[in-house]
């Protein structure tokens, strides 16, 4: 029985993705980029022809961790103590357990 962690970093500059100190049975999977182009006119008068483009690249990356009953708090201090600057990232949890049936049936009325 052990949970998995699984994170998920948006990043807007490309260094700031890397995570310093994962373990090593840590799996990281690269995830697409994506990119949004925004042209805007230089001068709101006159010359429509002179324009800027400005480009915003997003990186994605996915981490996933497993952790052990009694190691979850750890894993939940280090998730909270994770500081990466310029990005953001998100925590989903899963937990699988085992139900033993013959005692459900046991202590049904």
């Amino acid at each position: 029985m052990a949970a998995k962690i699984r994170v998920v970093m948006k990043s807007f500059m490309s260094q700031s993705n890397q995570v310093v100190g994962l373990l090593p049975f840590t799996k990281k999977v690269g995830l697409p980029e994506s990119r949004a182009l925004y042209t805007v006119l230089r001068s709101p008068h006159i010359d429509k022809k002179s324009r800027e483009q400005f480009s915003m690249h997003v990186k994605k990356q996915f981490v996933e961790l497993t952790a052990k009953p009694h190691e979850l708090h750890k894993k939940f201090f280090w998730l909270k103590r994770l500081r990466i600057p310029g990005a953001q990232y998100e925590v989903q949890i899963s937990f699988k357990t085992r139900l033993d049936m013959a005692s459900l049936r046991s202590q049904a009325p």
